[in-house]
């Protein structure tokens, strides 16, 4: 053991060394070995819950005993800075004493996880887990082969094998193509986020219906510009289309059948494409720029942040934006109306290409990519015990379900049930916080707010929304099977090919980033669009295309 893991050390420490030359972007890793841990052949069709745990749950949570005697994980485990110490939460205690696995946690918060993270890697010491960690440091661990697969020990796993079961769709974002899955994953139900949001009072007062075309929108946008919304005198200070930044203006792609930067084109035998050296992004500028001169788009676009949006929605003269449901919708809708009179927010469901295409570029993966639940490290003397110990929070079944408990927290403290206790609701002690405390705040002093390997439905959010907010989110998810067809997951590239797409991707996304915005405004005109795309092929982006299709037509391979 102990040659082990100074073998993996040392690798991690080369890793740090080279600047991890095998990581690139959110949709892209480095290659890695399968031959660390157990064995390689377990996906979910052969896995059945059969064999779960069979020692007897003689407590509140209902919680099988894992260990016949105490043994104790050591789990690094990063966090938000508003959650408490994980050894202070007592539904945690309880379940640690109900299955005799305890825990030694290792908690940076979540700004200084990075360097708290090399810190633990260059230590000749890796803990038994890691929980919540970053996309390229999941890459780093396992290319140093410091992680082992946990499919085999996933029969023990009765409730995380229900949430696989119940959504097969996942399948390949858990299983690499090999067969093996790497880390236990974290399931999050806010499939549908950062829609389109438009003020549905302006556009009751107009007398229109929810835009869903492309002219609908340029209706409604039109109907803002040219009359005086908000009724302080000046026809010529609304704002139709702003955001928290550029990208918002880029996503808008999506009308024309594209995902903003790399995608899967559906459309044509699942291809990956780069919408900014597509055909019909000739079409969108075209659009976007007939936008801009029509001061449709905030003129301030390109600078606009979130402080921004919200300043110049308080003052009343923002028509529509693309942001977070959880973000500026609930927050705005809980707190303008307060001083904007019949002020109404509503996000639509995405906009409608000529083609009769719906896709929501916010769609993302139940199976979260960005944030990886939890792995397994080589060293661990309990690798069957820590995953299993991760089961309790796959359960979201209320009163004691872990994942429940994390979200809910606490009967007649947190929560409570209605009369005949068939819903339940968040206490005012969350939802109008004595300490002046935002309900997700004040959750956090008693709730892990699941930032680990676990299971949360939409209602985990829910509860704390606005109903705007809610029905914003109903608006959308219809879309969510169709619009996950476009979106790229996270490829394991090769060593050399995570370096050949780093290398030419630092120059296009500068100068696609650059030109958009100069055709958009009219400083360069859409006359030179072919020199543009030739500049592009120059870089090397077909090159960059062939390494995406050749990885992607591997990682969408059935994995049973």
């Amino acid at each position: 053991m102990k040659s082990k893991h100074l073998m993996v050390s040392l690798v991690l420490l080369g890793l740090l060394s080279a600047s991890f030359s095998g990581c690139s972007s959110s949709t892209s890793s480095s290659s890695t070995s399968s031959d660390a841990g157990t064995s390689t052949s377990s996906t979910i069709s052969s896995v059945s819950s059969d064999s779960a745990q069979t020692a007897p749950a003689e407590n509140e949570y209902g919680v099988a005993q894992i260990s016949p005697t105490p043994i104790t994980l050591r789990i690094y485990a990063s966090k938000g800075a508003g959650t408490p110490d994980y050894n202070d939460m007592e539904h945690m205690k309880k379940y640690s004493e109900f299955t005799n696995v305890f825990v030694e946690w290792e908690q940076p918060p979540q700004d200084l996880s990075t360097e708290r993270f090399n810190i633990v890697i260059a230590s000749n010491d890796l803990p038994d887990m890691f929980w919540n960690i970053k996309e390229d440091q999941f890459t780093q661990l396992k290319t140093a082969q410091a992680i082992i697969p946990v499919q085999d020990y996933f029969a023990n796993c009765p409730n995380m094998l229900q949430v696989i079961s119940d959504h097969p769709e996942m399948e390949n974002y858990i299983y690499d193509p090999d067969g093996n899955a790497y880390s236990l994953p974290f399931f999050d139900g806010l499939t549908v986020n950062d829609p389109m949001i438009l003020r549905k009072d302006w556009l009751d007062k107009l007398g229109m219906e929810l835009p869903v075309t492309k002219d609908d929108w340029y209706q409604y946008w039109c109907g803002v510009r040219d009359n005086d919304m908000n009724g302080n005198g000046d026809p010529s200070d609304e704002i139709p289309l702003s955001g928290t930044s550029f990208d918002g203006i880029l996503s808008l792609v999506s009308a024309f059948e594209m995902d903003n930067g790399f995608f899967v084109d559906p459309s044509d035998g699942n291809k990956v494409k780069y919408s900014f050296y597509d055909p019909r992004y000739e079409d969108y500028l075209t659009w976007i720029h007939q936008l801009w001169e029509e001061k449709i788009i905030d003129s301030d676009i390109l600078t606009t942040d979130s402080k921004t949006l919200t300043n110049n929605t308080a003052l009343n003269l923002v028509g529509s934006y693309r942001g977070k449901l959880n973000g500026q919708l609930n927050t705005f809708m809980t707190t303008m109306p307060e001083n904007i009179e019949g002020f109404e927010l509503l996000a639509t469901e995405p906009i409608m290409s000529d083609n009769g295409v719906q896709f929501h570029p916010g769609s993302v993966p139940l199976v979260r990519t960005d944030t990886i639940g939890g792995v397994v490290t080589v060293t661990s003397e309990y690798p069957k015990e820590a995953v299993e110990y991760c089961d309790w929070f796959y359960d979201f079944s209320d009163p004691y379900g872990g994942a429940f408990m994390n979200i809910f927290g606490y009967e007649g403290v947190t929560f409570q049930y209605n009369a005949d206790k068939t819903d339940y609701e968040y206490t005012d002690w969350v939802l109008n916080n004595p300490d002046g405390l935002s309900p997700q705040q004040a959750l956090q002093t008693m709730t892990t707010r699941c930032q680990h390997p676990s299971y949360v439905p939409p209602i985990g959010s829910f509860k704390m929304w606005h109903p705007a907010t809610v029905a914003s989110y109903e608006n959308n998810e219809p879309f969510y099977t169709e619009s996950l067809k476009y979106k790229i997951p996270n490829l394991t590239f090769s060593d050399a090919d995570a370096k050949t797409v780093r290398s030419i991707m630092a120059d296009v996304t500068t100068y696609v980033e650059e030109m958009t915005a100069k055709f958009m405004t009219g400083e360069v005109s859409l006359d030179e669009y072919d020199t543009y795309v030739q500049t592009i092929q120059s870089m090397g982006i077909d090159e960059v295309l062939d390494i995406y299709n050749t990885t992607y037509s591997v990682w969408n391979q059935p994995r049973s």
